[in-house]
């Protein structure tokens, strides 16, 4: 059999002779098979699509080269006179000898209409001329990877990287939908003009149920092409067989863009399904081979031609270590030149220089984001076909096999947007187009609306009549009130349901109990989106406006620079893919592979004193910088009523050593408030939507003089009121500081210090500051500007995250320290002292105690047995899912630090905690600073021998 045959099978093959025929010269079988399949006749020069919604005159479409063929379709390409827009035409036959290939091509219409994502060939529309039926596709001109590879013997591993990452995204997909493609081959692999990948022919998708019925519903029926076919197909009994046979074909795919060949290619099919029943393949030896495949690669594949429960879903497939031992390209970087030659010797960089290593994983994570998969991802809820198939049907809008002349089937979302924005150009009210689309979609409409033709009718009628009726009466307040609701709850003011009214707001306002109400919302919004852009204009305005902080502490002479990726929206998006990937850790039962990645020591938060009652935070780093985080405070002291400066921030690097002896006459910057012969000091302005704003300001202009009689140093006068301003968060981080340094305590509990702080390997001038704080009860969150993330527990451990959620520093109580806390409420002072550092994978770190079967391929570290007890012993795991509630309480209200301060909604850590020998009760307080919430500030006390005892706030 032909390497790359492009036949498809749908029964085994018993007959001998078939198999014969089957290993001829390519030429005949192919003449054979074409005639055996019954192909529809070449096109006529001109094919014309009937009048419809859409298209009141109809559309014609003059057709061009022959594309390709398959198994009962033809392929042409079609351009539209009109647009001059080039589309794909896929041909069938209208009457078709057997009512099962039917059943089967009306699947295929309604699976793939209901496909929408940028690595799935597009569906446009299906009709019928001159007895054929013509589905209008998405034009991928660059062939497909079986073109390519048959032009090029093999392809190279960074373009398999870029092309697995937008089949793995494609898959995710399918499945999120409940569909299983189950022909998964390259020679269904298209190429668009930019060389990304596009999915395409369902013509063997199989659609499963959602919900609970998705593990019990197994398809069983034979299917694919021998060289993909996944060996559950084949298997007699009647387990049959689900979403994992797209897996397999991936990994057979790989191996065969690598190799020029799939793994288990044989002269006969039976001999191809035993090889893959045994999983027997060989990679091809090096002496031998023209491409380069490294042992990443060849581990993948083994993982993806696992056992059916065994193979990785998609999400995980991408994290896998073949997708950073090399360079992963970009975009622009996968030329048309691709499809005819390899890549040039240096078209892709190698991972020698750290930069080249950087720029690949940057790559990964952008790729990884535009074809929606990978830990980086958002969580998506994806609506079931077989619901959206149930919609289609009960408004009489499933096509009939064969399609009738002059009916066009479009896809059921693009034909109810149009309605939609029909109503809009009429004139019709947001609150009752969304009535209207609920009444559409409700489960009466299968009575009340027998096909497309009469629904329109009835939605120009409604519009007409209601049209009528309201210009007969007047319009209501109430009326105008309920609409403005129903804008904010449609999700397109996105600022606007930060605050905890519009969330409240929004769940009183989602009546999504069925898809009929989902489709309709989800219509309206798309609505509003087009219509907003007027309508906000002058709110949008307003807003810019007010972001700009009239009282700032910039003086228009500073130099002030935007700070990078401080923007709320990315710092969300970027909190949103780490609670996916803490989520995933979490949800992992296995160590992560090794990584040759050298990490340095963290710089973290050692020292702090929380004054959030009135003016903010200030902290002690382990590289000896010195900052404070200060709340919006007013921008004149003489005059509170005047305003408040926006939040702010400032930082004194490598300052901690002045504090200390600024009092010793033999420092060089004795008597100083700040170390005036040190680095420039920075200051940050937080400006809401637009982000953090920095300046750096010469530490001279903040030298201080004795007074006449012999006074301490003081700070002088300022010389305007910018200036003014920053003297003033001067003197406040000076008293921070001192207090840090002299007494060494929080003001509401003990001071936490880091007991290996001279042997961190930190880089004083590193651009490292805290731009957020937060606390919940006794459970402290620093947020850096670079997206790590710094929890400190009431148990005196620290958790560090980098911003991608992948490696976790931990500094914990050794192991008995740990347990004698947990169990008896104890802990000695001379523990703190013995405190120590792991840092691992997140991943790793949370299995430490699985049993793992070190091998070549898998690459796992090995893990000293002395630590593997400590993430246990101080309840990481139990953190991180702490830690996860509180990412989740921001990405749910739409940013960080907005959390719920309700006496019985508030998060509280219900981990081990001191109880004998310290003083009771204390104070709990919840707060944040330079985020995204309000100032507001909440304190209760709280007896850690009784921890479920709630006392009512107090005031502060």
């Amino acid at each position: 059999m032909e390497a790359l045959s492009p036949r498809d099978v749908n029964a085994r093959i018993r007959i001998n002779h078939a198999v014969d025929q089957a290993v001829k010269p390519s030429t005949a079988p192919l003449k054979s098979t074409h005639k055996e399949k019954d192909h529809p006749p070449p096109p006529p020069p001109e094919v014309i699509e009937p009048a419809s919604f859409s298209q009141k005159d109809g559309v014609i479409y003059k057709t061009g080269q022959l594309l390709g063929r398959g198994g009962f379709a033809v392929c042409y390409e079609g351009q539209n006179t009109n647009t001059r827009q080039k589309y794909a035409l896929k041909i069938v036959k209208s009457h078709m000898p057997q009512k099962k290939m039917e059943q089967k091509f009306q699947t295929e219409l309604q699976i793939h209409s209901k496909m929408n994502q940028a690595n799935i060939v597009e569906f446009h529309k299906a009709f019928s001329y001159q007895k054929c039926t013509y589905i209008v596709l998405e034009l991928c001109p660059n062939g497909s990877l079986m073109d390519m590879v048959k032009k090029r013997k093999y392809i190279t591993e960074p373009e398999v990287r870029f092309w697995t990452v937008q089949m793995a995204g494609a898959i995710k997909y399918m499945h999120g939908k409940g569909i299983i493609h189950r022909d998964l081959k390259m020679g269904n692999i298209f190429l668009d003009k930019n060389m990304n990948v596009k999915v395409g022919d369902f013509g063997l998708a199989a659609l499963l149920m959602s919900g609970k019925d998705w593990q019990a519903c197994r398809r069983t029926t034979l299917c694919g092409t021998p060289n993909y076919i996944a060996p559950e197909i084949l298997s007699k009994d009647k387990s049959g067989h689900d979403h994992a046979v797209d897996i397999w074909s991936l990994g057979i795919i790989i191996f065969a863009m690598l190799t020029g060949k799939p793994p288990f290619q044989s002269a006969t099919a039976d001999e191809i399904y035993r090889r893959a029943r045994e999983r027997d393949y060989d990679w091809p030896k090096l002496n031998t081979s023209e491409n380069f495949i490294s042992k990443e690669t060849k581990d993948l594949v083994s993982e993806l031609l696992q056992a059916p429960q065994q193979r990785p879903l998609p999400d995980k497939i991408v994290q896998h270590a073949f997708f950073t031992c090399g360079w992963t390209p970009k975009s622009e970087e996968m030329t048309i030149s691709l499809r005819e030659r390899h890549p040039d010797q240096f078209q892709f960089p190698s991972l020698d220089k750290e930069d080249n290593l950087i720029s690949s994983l940057r790559n990964l994570e952008s790729l990884c984001l535009q074809c929606e998969v990978g830990p980086w991802t958002v969580p998506r809820k994806y609506t079931s076909t077989y619901r959206e198939v149930e919609e289609e049907e009960k408004l009489g809008l499933t096509p009939a096999v064969p399609l009738a002349e002059g009916v066009v089937y479009r896809p059921f979302h693009t034909w109810l947007q149009e309605q939609v924005k029909n109503l809009n150009k009429n004139g019709e009210s947001a609150v009752n187009i969304l009535q209207l689309l609920k009444e559409v979609v409700s489960p009466a409409s299968k009575k009340k609306y027998k096909n497309g033709s009469s629904l329109r009718s009835s939605l120009r009628s409604h519009h007409r009549n209601h049209a009528i009726q309201q210009r007969e009466k007047p319009h209501s307040s109430a009326n105008q009130d309920y609409e403005r609701k129903i804008y904010t709850t449609s999700g397109i003011n996105k600022k606007q349901t930060r605050s905890r009214f519009d969330q409240n707001e929004q769940r009183s306002h989602e009546p999504l109990k069925d898809l009929g109400d989902k489709l309709a919302v989800d219509m309206f919004n798309q609505l509003h989106i087009f219509d907003a852009k007027k309508d906000n204009h002058s709110e949008h305005k307003t807003h810019s406006n007010h972001s700009k902080a009239p009282f700032s502490i910039f003086h228009k002479s500073d130099i002030v620079k935007e700070v990078p990726d401080s923007k709320p929206d990315f710092i969300l998006s970027r909190l949103r893919r780490l609670k996916v990937e803490l989520e995933r850790s979490l949800s992992s039962r296995s160590i992560a592979a090794e990584t040759s990645i050298p990490r340095k020591k963290p710089v973290i938060v050692v020292k702090w004193v929380d004054y959030t009652n009135k003016y903010g935070l200030g902290y002690i780093l382990s590289n000896g910088s010195v900052g404070s985080i200060f709340r919006a405070i007013p921008a004149s002291p003489q005059d509170p009523q005047k305003g408040l400066n926006p939040p702010t921030c400032v930082l004194i690097r490598d300052s901690e050593k002045h504090l200390l002896n600024q009092n010793n006459p033999n420092w060089k910057d004795y008597g100083q408030l700040v170390p005036i012969t040190g680095h420039k000091i920075e200051f940050y302005e937080n400006r809401g939507d637009q982000g953090l704003f920095k300046a750096e300001v010469n530490a001279a202009k903040f030298k201080s003089v004795p007074g006449l009689n012999g006074e301490m140093f003081k700070l002088g006068i300022g010389q305007d009121e910018f200036d003014s301003r920053k003297k003033e968060r001067i003197a406040i981080w000076r008293k921070f500081g001192n207090y840090m340094t002299q007494y060494g305590r929080d003001a509401d509990y003990p001071l936490d210090e880091n007991p290996h702080q001279s042997n961190l390997e930190a880089d004083s001038s590193a651009a490292t500051f805290v731009n957020f704080y937060q606390r919940w009860g006794d459970v402290g969150c620093w947020g850096f500007d670079d997206g790590r993330l710094q929890f400190n527990f009431p148990d005196h451990t620290k958790i560090i995250l980098s911003a991608d959620g992948t490696w976790c520093d931990f500094y914990h109580l050794p192991i008995k320290a740990a347990r004698d806390l947990e169990e008896k409420g104890i802990l000695l002072p001379q523990t703190l002292d013995e405190r120590q550092h792991l840092s691992y994978p997140l991943q790793t770190m949370l299995n430490f105690t699985i049993r793992t079967i070190r091998t070549r391929s898998n690459r796992q570290p090995e893990i000293d047995p002395k630590i593997l007890d400590i993430p246990e012993a101080n309840n990481l795991r139990l953190k991180i899912e702490f830690i996860v509630q509180c990412i989740n309480e921001w990405t749910t209200n739409g940013g960080i630090g907005i959390s719920d301060l309700s006496v019985e909604g508030r998060l509280r850590w219900s981990g081990a905690r001191q109880k004998v020998d310290t003083k009771v009760p204390y104070k709990h307080v919840w707060v944040c600073v330079g985020g995204r919430a309000t100032d507001e500030r909440k304190v209760m006390w709280f007896d850690p021998r009784v921890p479920d005892l709630i006392l009512p706030d107090i005031d502060h």
